[in-house]
């Protein structure tokens, strides 16, 4: 199959370009040592990613990650979103088997910065010489029954691979018809952070999904109207939303469209670059549709008016079968009210231990967002209700929203979370209707799992430690124990509104000086600034700052030659108390 082979044979192309190592020698159980292995990306320019991957006990006990020889138009944006998923991703792959492909893969990508993640991944792989996980997937071998269906795809250009539904995979529908025709109805994503693109035009489908024929153009087109940054100015475009096109020849691994594609930041560009041709930004690339058939799932009949709570679980937007960083927020199970086939939601939430950067961050959902149907490019903020308190700060223990539909099995959302301010995350919301139980008396403070609310004079265990995740698409429901007393807010316009401080950033003075500097957060009374001299070890406060105008300090004493690690958070008054926002992020400084 020749499509076939070109796709796995790109796919390979793309994701690792790895260096071919010579054979590692025989490492005993008990052996701490490191091994080095690249990958190559290209997505909008290119550059190399080196690991250095510390062994030990037959686990990953240390990873860095660096980038290398940048090219292209995007080297400051390239070289951000690599350090973006290596200060996370540099802690989550501690602890996995040096011997375990599948584990590796399964370390989450950092949301915003999916490419440099995949790439730190393959390199580790190649370091340890692993081989990927090859997925296999298997066509059906029996005419689809009438009737509508959901199933994940993924969608991509040729040459260089860009996805035109942001993230690597998504929901699409199949309908099949009487005759067992199929069609296949998908959101298409323009000018998202993750792909700064727009599909301004779909050209076609190959007839029988054969590249060699010519393109059908009968295909059912959605358009919009989108606006989009041109350096100053704001400007408009007709993109393509949404799709529908026959899957012609039967089944098949994947099936041939071709796209017309504009990319703002190289609109001066024209000419012949990576093998592709563009005219002034703009070019047109064959598309590849994959269809993940094991995925294939009949659409839920209708819901019944009434009140049920439902197993729910935060998954990865990028790739459903994997959990969320922010899936240990979540409570078990979610109410929802169903009536005239509309469902009202009630999600429930508490904090969650976040490993950044040498150092354990309580986390807490400070926003949730609903996008409008599967597509993207509109979304709704979802309302928050019920509160909890920790070290002084209220945290919303709850978000509400309805859909017009009720019996969804997934919904794509957008979280913030304040121990990772800046980095808001994609998720995908599963919903286990098939285990849903009936509430017949609905208590309207209820938060469906075991969320006590108990009015305790503000003794608040918000996490107990026993806040487990739960994937319904496997059938394995984790039953989570979490305790969220009902306190008082602060009063309005006392809550500190900014999550974290941002741009720490040091300056080398004269010798064994520092010099710290931070972006001044909105409504901070002060700043308090720690310092540590392991990336894990105890961090101590070394300065309190009183004047929010004030947006640095100089550091004196310290050593050469050693490693010192800061962070900073700020504060505001309320009253006798404090209320602190989040910690920036680590920075590593070496004198």
């Amino acid at each position: 199959m020749r499509k076939k082979e070109w796709f796995y044979k790109a796919a390979a192309c793309i994701a690792s370009a790895a260096l071919i190592l010579t054979a590692l020698p025989v490492i005993s159980a008990s052996a701490a040592t490191s091994v080095k292995g690249t990958s190559h990306v290209t997505q909008f320019g290119e550059y190399d990613i080196e690991v250095t991957v510390g062994v030990e006990d037959q686990k990953i006990s240390s990873l860095l990650a660096e980038g290398k020889n940048y090219a292209g138009n995007y080297v400051s944006d390239n070289q951000l979103r690599l350090e973006m998923a290596a200060e996370v991703l540099e802690e989550a792959y501690l602890g996995k088997s040096t011997a375990d492909a599948k584990e590796i893969s399964a370390v989450d990508v950092v949301s915003g910065a999916t490419y440099s993640s995949k790439a730190i991944r393959d390199a580790i792989l190649d370091a340890l010489d692993l081989e990927p996980e090859q997925e296999e997937n298997v066509l059906p071998t029996e005419k689809l029954k009438e009737g509508t269906y959901s199933v994940t795809i993924s969608y991509y250009t040729d040459k260089i691979k860009h996805s035109l539904i942001e993230n690597e995979t998504r929901q699409a529908t199949i309908r099949v018809d009487a005759d067992g025709n199929m069609t296949l109805t998908t959101d298409i994503i323009s000018g998202s952070e993750k792909e700064p693109l727009y599909i301004y035009q779909f050209d076609g489908y190959y007839a029988d999904n054969d590249m060699t024929k010519s393109l059908k153009t009968d295909a059912d087109i959605t358009t919009e109207t989108m606006s989009y940054k041109d350096g100053s100015e704001t400007k408009e475009i007709n993109v393509v939303s949404k799709v529908s096109f026959p899957l012609e020849h039967g089944f098949a691994d994947t099936y041939s469209s071709k796209a017309s594609i504009y990319v703002p930041t190289m609109k001066r560009l024209t000419g012949t670059y990576q093998g592709i041709t563009f005219d002034q930004g703009k070019f047109s690339a064959d598309c590849f549709t994959k269809v993940y058939w094991n995925t294939l799932k009949a659409q839920d009949e209708a819901i019944e008016d009434g009140v049920y709570d439902v197993p729910v679980a935060l998954m990865s937007a990028s790739n459903p079968d994997k959990a969320s960083m922010a899936g240990a927020a979540i409570a078990p199970t979610v109410r929802v009210t169903v009536k005239d086939g509309k469902a009202q939601y009630k999600l429930n939430f508490h904090s969650m231990d976040i490993n950044m950067a040498g150092s354990t961050e309580k986390g807490h959902l400070e926003k949730f967002w609903v996008y409008e149907g599967d597509n993207k490019s509109s979304r709704a903020e979802a309302m928050p209700g019920d509160s909890y308190t920790e070290e002084g700060v209220s945290y919303p223990g709850s978000f509400s929203f309805e859909r017009t539909t009720a019996g969804e099995k997934r919904i794509y959302a957008r979280v913030s979370v304040d121990a990772m301010a800046g980095f808001d995350q994609d998720v995908l919301v599963t919903f286990d209707w098939a285990n849903r139980k009936t509430v017949k008396d609905d208590n309207p403070g209820g938060n469906g799992g075991n969320n006590n609310n108990n009015n305790n004079g503000g003794n608040n265990n918000a996490n107990n430690g026993n806040g487990n995740s739960q994937n319904p698409a496997n059938g394995n429901t984790n039953t989570g124990n979490q305790n969220n007393s009902s306190v008082k807010a602060p009063a309005a316009g006392k809550k500190l509104k900014t999550a974290a401080v941002k741009n720490l950033k040091k300056k080398k003075g004269k010798k064994n000086t520092l010099t710290l500097s931070w972006k001044k957060v909105t409504d901070a009374n002060g700043y308090e600034v720690y310092q540590a001299t392991k990336a894990k070890g105890k961090y101590k406060k070394i300065k309190t700052i009183s004047k929010a105008k004030t947006t640095k300090l100089t550091v004196k004493k310290l050593k050469a030659k050693k490693t010192y690690y800061f962070k900073v958070r700020a504060y505001k008054k309320n009253g006798k108390q404090k209320l602190f926002g989040t910690y920036s992020k680590v920075l590593k400084v070496k004198m």
